[in-house]
């Protein structure tokens, strides 16, 4: 019988990592605009400047560590697979185990916002485990 050990970790990207993603945010070489209607063979390059422009200057990676930080995150492997996963408990101990998943294109973090629903359903008005 295999061995299931989980070992728990923080959320932490180093300032290394985020400079150089910004760089290479700031330093692209942009094509010139397709020709034709906006939209109509692909991505808008004005939509997408902004998009980068706010992922290098705007958006805050710092705030989003913390959030993420509020979950319990762990990482397994699992026949060979590393896996990651967020495991959280109900606050009043009867709640009902549940797992859910995601698939490409999604993300795990698309669920974290229901976390706080499953694990403490009476602080959100919800009357059942």
């Amino acid at each position: 019988m295999a061995t299931f050990r989980a070992e728990q970790f923080s959320v932490s990207v180093s300032d290394e990592v985020l400079a150089d993603l910004r760089a290479r945010i700031r330093n692209t070489r942009w094509p010139g605009a397709a020709p034709g209607a906006r939209w109509e063979q692909g991505t808008d390059l004005g939509y997408l400047r902004g998009l980068l422009e706010y992922w290098a200057d705007g958006f805050d990676w710092r705030a989003q560590e913390r959030w993420l930080n509020g979950f319990g995150h762990f990482r397994a492997g699992i026949d060979g697979i590393r896996v990651h996963f967020v495991h959280e408990r109900a606050r009043s101990g009867r709640g009902i185990p549940l797992i859910l998943t995601n698939g490409w294109p999604s993300c795990f973090a698309e669920f974290l916002p229901l976390v706080p629903r499953l694990t403490d359903p009476a602080a959100h008005g919800i009357d059942g485990p």
